[in-house]
Formats: structure tokens, sequence, C-alpha cells
């Protein structure tokens, strides 16, 4: 009897070790995911910031040099992705929506791609109207080269507060009005495809 439980009790732990080392390979498997700095932006109608200083960066370290020196090649556009979501399909009067632009590597190998603000674009259409865009009242963007590996994603959220925009900041007439819209994420050159939600 003692033999017989002996040998259940090696055989359980056994298959439990096996499962363990099944979960730690599939969760090896998920997609990463990343977050990153959204662009930052003015009320329509102010005068965008200028000669704002950059912040100063420490020196870099040997070690630093080195990494950057040895930093991957920047991805080819065919191997970049970039898709455009939102927290809600419709948003009662009043509730902002917020829009989300997620990059995906989409090759074999980890490569860099230009992730910072000065790349974004947070674009809201109704129709052909053009009813916002990031860029209009956004404060001088910033480069951020980041290094993606295959099968993983960085994304960049922006609160859109239901307000038209204008080149150059200008001031519009007025907000949108309760309807259908598209957002369009632009990441450099490449654009997504548009999604759809309603304000009401």
């Amino acid at each position: 009897m003692l033999l017989v439980l002996t040998g259940l009790i090696a055989g359980i732990t056994a298959a439990v070790k096996m499962l363990q080392g099944d979960n730690s390979a599939s969760a090896s498997e998920t997609t990463e995911e990343a977050t990153l700095p959204g662009p930052d932006n003015q009320q329509p109608g102010a005068a965008p910031a200028t000669g704002t200083a950059a912040p100063t960066s420490p020196a870099p370290s040997p070690a630093a040099t080195a990494s950057a020196t040895a930093a991957p090649e920047p991805c080819p556009p065919a191997s970049v992705g970039v898709s455009a979501t939102t927290d809600a399909l419709s948003y009662a009067a009043g509730v902002s929506p917020v829009l989300t632009m997620t990059v995906t590597n989409t090759g074999t190998e980890a490569c860099a791609v230009n992730v910072g603000t000065s790349q974004m674009e947070f674009i809201i259409t109704s129709g052909p109207d053009r009813i916002f865009s990031s860029v209009d009242c956004q404060q001088a963007g910033e480069d951020l080269f980041k290094t993606i590996k295959p099968n993983s994603v960085e994304t960049a959220k922006f609160n859109w507060e239901r307000q038209r925009s204008a080149p150059g900041c200008a001031d519009v007439p007025s907000n949108p009005n309760p309807g259908t819209y598209s957002f369009t994420a632009r990441l450099g050159d490449i654009s997504s495809e548009r999604t759809t939600f309603e304000l009401e």
C-alpha cells in the first residue's frame, strides 16, 4: 500500500510540474504591451507654446552608449501596424472619448520605431468634415525611438474633450453635435483603419 501511495504522489507531482511548465511557455508567447505618453494638447484658440526648453538629460554612461551603438535597425514600414480603438462605442452627453493608438511589430525581428509625439496624430472626422486633430494645438512634439519585439505592441492614449480644432490652434465657432464620428490613428506615414463611435 505504501509503495502504491508513493507512486501515486510522485505521478501527481510530475503532472503538476508539467502543467506549470506548459503555463510558463504559454505566458512567454503572449503579446507584450507597453504604454507610451500621448500627445499634449491645448484648448482650441490658445496660442501654441513656443521656445519651450527641452528637459536636461544626464550624460550617457558607457553602458548606455554601447547600447545605443548596438540599437537595432529601423522597422520597415511593412512591419509596422497601426490600429485605432475607443474605450466605448457610444458616449453620453458630457463624457469624453478615450482614443487609443496601438503600434505593432508584425515582423519576425526586433526593430526600432519612432513612437514619439512628433509622429503621432489622433484624427476625428464626421463624413468629409475634419473635426479634430491632436497636432493642431499640440505643443512641441518629441522623438521617441523604441525597440519593439516581434508580436509586441506599444499603445498611446488621448482624451478627446469633444472639441473641434483647426490648424495653428485657431479658434473654432462651435463644438461637435451629437452624431456619428470616426477616429483614425496616424504614426508618421502609417495610418490605421477608421473606427466609428457615437456622441449622444
